[in-house]
């Protein structure tokens, strides 16, 4: 039996679930190994970039203050969006969900596997509309409903067992309580030759960094419960 997991992320222009997206990236996984991405093993990212006229045409949400928020992000991150091919948005819709049925679970005859995002109440809920908008069926006909994942909990709930389970370290389990970033400097950060020149907020970074932080947290996970 052979197990797959997908990570998602959006990029959009508010913070509802009726966004008008920007862009999205898929990347497919494995649990096991030394390095998660399946890139070298046929299933490259899924990168697709939307027609912002017609996320507006069709009512989609615009916020100023999301506005006003991709102002203030980095070069790399807005010129992400613009060096895109933007498409309408049924249309990057249909070839992500064809790239999750078809490239990364058929095309690694994988007989199981989870969708993952940072929270459950954004990409995947985005998502889900999405799919109730376009198409005569949910997103459940293609990830059940069990299969959904949150990668920030599964990190912050591995860095909060390595600081229980480790003394002398310079992040304690109430640093991360108050600031949760702070989870992530208890891992290794993600090698540069997958970082493809990114920085946050540039949707496939997002996804690669996303993916190998919740590798790493899961084999964490692993390790230290299997030692008890």
């Amino acid at each position: 039996m052979r197990h797959i997991d997908i990570t998602i992320d959006f990029e959009t222009c508010a913070l509802t679930t009726n966004a008008a997206p920007l862009s999205v990236a898929a990347v497919a996984w494995e649990r096991a190994g030394g390095i998660p991405f399946l890139d070298e093993r046929g299933v490259e990212p899924f990168v697709g970039y939307f027609d912002l006229r017609d996320a507006f045409m069709l009512g989609m949400d615009i916020s100023r203050d999301t506005q006003q928020w991709w102002r203030e992000q980095g070069d790399r991150a807005r010129r992400s969006l613009l060096e895109g091919r933007p498409r309408p948005v049924v249309a990057v819709l249909r070839d992500l969900l064809d790239w999750i049925r078809l490239r990364a679970v058929a095309g690694t005859q994988a007989d199981s596997f989870c969708l993952w995002s940072q929270g459950t109440d954004f990409d995947i809920a985005l998502l889900r509309n999405l799919c109730r908008f376009f198409f005569d069926y949910g997103i459940e006909e293609i990830v059940p409903h069990t299969s959904f994942r949150d990668c920030r909990t599964v990190i912050l709930e591995a860095a909060r067992t390595i600081c229980s389970s480790r003394s002398a370290l310079s992040v304690t389990e109430q640093d991360i309580l108050q600031d949760p970033s702070r989870a992530y400097t208890l891992f290794a950060d993600l090698p540069q030759e997958y970082a493809s020149g990114g920085e946050a907020h540039d949707a496939l970074y997002d996804c690669r960094r996303s993916t190998w932080y919740t590798w790493q947290a899961l084999n964490c996970m692993k390790t230290y419960c299997g030692s008890k």
